[in-house]
C-alpha cells in the first residue's frame, strides 16, 4: 500500500480552489466527501490558514459520491443538485467538477452542465481527476473550461492600457494575494490598467474584460503558458512572458523595464520611479544595523515549487549575495519546461559562484535525505539556509539552518496579506531570513535567559 508523504501538491480535484479564487464562482464537487478536505489540508488549512473568497468550503455543494453511485451512477444526483444550487445560491458562475470515482465508473458532467445551458447563470465543467494530474494541472483545467466554455464572444474592441496578469496561482501560492495586491499597484503606478480575475472585488466583471486587453503578462516560469497561448489564438492578444515574480530592487527594475518596454510607455517615467524606489530600498538596507548581528552563512538549498525556485534562487543571489548548494523543484513539472527553467535559474551569473545541480521531481524529501548526507566538510561552518515548504522547516531546525517558508504547504501561521513581491517583499524576506539567524545562531538573540534561580545565578553567598 502505498501513501503520500510530506504533501507539497493536491490532487487534481484541487483545482476547484481556482474557482474559488475568483468572487461569486461557484464549484459544485461531483466527488466522495473526503476529497474537499483533504485538498483543502494542503491549499488551505495548512498553507497559510486560508479560506475561500466567497463560499466556505463547508458551503460547496457536493454529492458526497457514495457506493450506490458507484453501481448506479451519480448523474442524476449531480444534475438534481446543480438545479438546487442554482436555485439557492446567489452566483455569476457555476463549475460543475468531478473527481476519480465519478470519472472512472463514467459519470458524464458535461452532459449535466449542457442540460442547464438556457439558465439564467452560466453552468460550465471541468474534470479534474486525481489519477490525471495535481492541482498545479487542475487548476490549468478551470481556466481552460472559462477560456473554451464561458468566453465564447469576441472582443469588444482592445482597451489601451488593458492588461491580463497570469502566472500566479491562487491559494497554491501562499503568497497570491498580497502579491496580486502588490503588482496591481505597480502596474497602476506606472500607466497601466491591469485586470486581476482572483480576490476580492475580481470576479465575473473581470473575466467578462479578459478579450479586450491590450496584452497578457505572465509572471512566473511555466503555469498559465498554456493559457496565454490559448489567448494569442483565440483573442488575437499578445503576451509578455516574465520568467519570475520578482523579489528585491535587482528583480523588480528588470521587471518594470521589460514591462515598460513592452508596452510602450514613457522611459523617463519608468525610470524615476525606479530611482524613487531604489532609494527607498537601499536606504532601510542601509539603516540596518549589523553591529553585534549574525552573518547569512553563503550557501542556500530551495526546495519548493518551480514559481517559487526561481523567484527566490534570482534574488538570494541578485541582492543577498548567497551561492546555491542545489535547488530542488518538488511539484512534478512536465518535461518540456526544464530547460527553460534551467536557463533562468543560471541567468545570474557572479565571480564565485559554480554550476549547481537543479532536480526536477515529485519527491519532496529528496532535500531532507541530501542534507541528512552531509559531511562537517561539505559546507562552510556546517551551515547553509533552507527555503522551502514547512515540511523543510524540520530540516532546518535539525541542522540549525536557518529557514524561511517560500511554498505550499506554508504552514498553520496565517499569510494574510503578506507578500515578498518589489521592493517591500524583498526587505521583509531580508528581515525574515536574518531574525531567523538570530534565533537559530543566538537562541533569543540579545535577550538574556534570566529564567534561573538567583542563587544559581549569583551564587550562595550573594547578598
Amino acid at each position: 500500500m502505498a501513501c503520500s508523504e510530506q504533501s507539497r501538491v493536491a490532487c487534481g480535484i484541487g483545482g476547484f480552489y481556482t474557482a474559488l479564487a475568483i468572487e461569486s464562482v461557484l464549484p459544485i464537487l461531483h466527488s466522495g466527501p473526503g476529497c474537499l478536505f483533504n485538498v483543502a489540508g494542503v491549499l488551505a488549512l495548512a498553507n497559510g490558514r486560508q479560506s475561500a473568497i466567497t463560499y466556505y468550503e463547508s458551503s460547496i455543494p457536493s454529492t458526497n459520491f457514495c457506493e450506490e453511485d458507484v453501481i448506479f451512477g451519480g448523474v442524476e444526483r449531480l444534475r438534481n443538485l446543480t438545479a438546487k444550487a442554482l436555485e439557492y445560491y446567489k452566483t455569476d458562475l457555476v463549475i460543475i467538477v468531478d473527481g476519480c470515482t465519478a470519472e472512472i465508473v463514467g459519470d458524464d458532467i458535461e452532459e449535466v452542465a449542457n442540460d442547464f445551458a438556457d439558465s439564467e447563470t452560466p453552468v460550465i465543467f471541468a474534470s479534474l481527476p486525481g489519477f490525471k494530474g495535481n492541482n498545479v494541472w487542475g487548476h490549468s483545467q478551470i481556466l481552460n473550461a472559462i477560456v473554451d466554455q464561458y468566453l465564447t464572444k469576441p472582443s469588444k474592441g482592445v482597451q489601451k492600457g488593458l492588461v491580463n496578469i497570469f502566472g500566479v496561482l491562487p491559494y497554491y501560492d501562499p503568497f497570491w494575494l498580497g502579491t496580486l495586491e502588490q503588482l496591481e499597484n505597480l502596474l497602476t503606478d506606472i500607466g497601466l490598467t491591469p485586470n486581476i480575475i482572483y480576490g476580492p472585488g475580481k470576479g465575473i466583471e473581470a473575466v467578462n474584460q479578459i478579450p479586450d486587453a491590450e496584452f497578457n503578462l505572465l509572471v512566473g516560469p511555466w503555469v498559465d503558458l498554456d493559457i496565454v497561448e490559448k489567448l494569442k489564438v483565440k483573442f488575437g492578444t499578445p503576451y509578455l512572458h516574465y520568467p519570475c515574480v520578482p523579489v528585491g530592487a535587482t528583480e523588480i527594475a528588470a521587471f518594470i523595464r521589460a514591462v515598460s518596454e513592452y508596452a510602450k510607455l514613457d522611459s523617463e517615467k519608468t525610470e524615476a520611479y525606479i530611482k524613487k524606489n531604489e532609494d527607498r530600498y537601499y536606504s532601510y538596507l542601509w539603516r540596518f544595523n549589523r553591529m553585534g548581528g549574525v552573518m547569512f552563512p553563503q550557501k542556500f538549498y530551495v526546495n519548493a515549487s518551480a514559481s517559487a525556485a526561481v523567484s527566490f534562487t534570482r534574488f538570494l543571489i541578485n541582492d543577498v549575495g548567497l551561492i546555491p548548494q542545489k535547488i530542488f523543484i518538488s511539484e512534478n513539472v512536465p518535461e518540456e519546461h526544464h530547460a527553460q527553467i534551467e536557463k533562468w535559474l543560471r541567468e545570474p551569473k557572479y565571480d564565485g559562484i559554480k554550476d549547481y545541480e537543479i532536480v526536477f521531481t515529485d519527491d519532496g524529501g529528496l532535500c531532507d535525505v541530501e542534507i541528512k548526507g552531509l559531511k562537517s566538510t561539505d559546507l562552510e561552518l556546517t551551515r547553509a539556509c533552507l527555503f522551502g515548504t514547512t515540511w523543510d522547516e524540520l530540516t532546518a531546525k535539525n541542522n540549525g539552518f536557518p529557514f524561511v517558508s517560500i511554498s505550499a504547504p506554508y504552514g498553520d501561521r496565517a499569510v494574510v496579506n503578506k507578500s515578498y513581491f518589489g521592493y517591500d517583499g524583498g526587505i521583509t524576506f531580508f528581515a525574515d531570513l536574518y531574525n531567523d539567524c538570530i534565533y537559530k545562531f543566538l537562541g533569543s538573540g540579545s535577550v538574556a535567559n534570566i529564567d534561573v534561580q538567583p542563587e544559581a545565578a549569583l551564587g550562595a553567598d550573594a547578598c
